[in-house]
């Protein structure tokens, strides 16, 4: 295994190991086998949305060139003067700290920096929402996981099913601890999901650390992109423009992505 695989897998097994369950699912995994679930959540204004993003990569390379960018960032931002911005002067660093940390001297090109940086990185996104005025009940967390996994996976499935790459073996959401309920729900719907068949047998498995690996972290950033776009859909939002570009069919706005890139 070259080098840089190492270096992409050690966290993920380092970490697998303190929870019963997630080191099972992530044992000797490659980088290429390991998909990442990104949520969003916004109930403070007059519409409360719920959004969960897949991300999955492309080709075997995907993880380790995130690191490499973010650790030529690093190189290459450490050597300007002037004092760094304080934690969480940005909403981008509440989401994103490790991504945000080489940017923190201009945060204000932050947003434009990291949808530059994604839009060149070999990964799809799949997205899936619920929306409902604040107020209203959305129904019981069963509905909305269920309506959120199906809507993420069978966009994922569509996408194996006319690129023929294999299924990843994982995906991993946050989570200080695996999350029995949804485990639940996942397990019971995964069989019903269109292209079932093409999503085989992929586990969901919950990061047990506070801080978040990379890729999880572009999960995360994208989930939040969409969100702020649905809660603010006139501001500029550079962000979701790129999710969206890279958004797999059906998913929703995919088929924005196409008008915007004629323009």
């Amino acid at each position: 295994m070259p080098a840089s695989d190492k270096s992409a897998t050690t966290p993920l097994r380092a970490a697998a190991k303190k929870e019963r369950g997630t080191s099972q699912a992530m044992a000797g995994l490659r980088p290429e086998q390991v998909a990442f679930l990104g949520e969003y959540t916004d109930t403070s204004t007059d519409k409360s949305v719920f959004v969960q993003i897949l991300c999955w990569p492309t080709i075997p390379a995907a993880w380790p060139m995130l690191t490499q960018s973010i650790d030529s960032l690093n190189r290459l931002r450490g050597e300007l003067p002037g004092p760094g911005i304080a934690p969480g002067a940005s909403w981008l660093q509440s989401v994103a700290p490790q991504l945000c940390t080489p940017l923190e001297r201009e945060l204000g090109a932050a947003e434009t920096t990291l949808a530059a940086l994604i839009r060149r990185l070999p990964v799809r996104f799949a997205v899936a929402l619920v929306e409902h005025p604040t107020g209203q009940s959305s129904g019981s967390g069963t509905v909305r996981y269920r309506s959120l996994f199906s809507g993420c996976l069978s966009a994922y499935g569509a996408f194996l099913k006319s690129s023929n790459q294999p299924a990843c073996r994982v995906m991993i959401a946050p989570g200080p601890a695996s999350d029995e309920a949804q485990q639940h729900i996942y397990e019971e719907m995964r069989p019903h999901l269109d292209h079932a068949d093409r999503v085989g047998r992929l586990e969901l498995a919950f990061w047990p650390e506070a801080t978040l690996p990379l890729p999880l972290e572009i999960a995360q950033l994208a989930a939040a992109a969409v969100g702020r776009h649905l809660q603010q859909p006139k501001q500029a939002n550079p962000l979701f423009d790129t999710v969206r570009a890279h958004l797999a069919p059906p998913s929703r706005f995919h088929a924005l992505s196409r008008k915007t890139r004629l323009k």
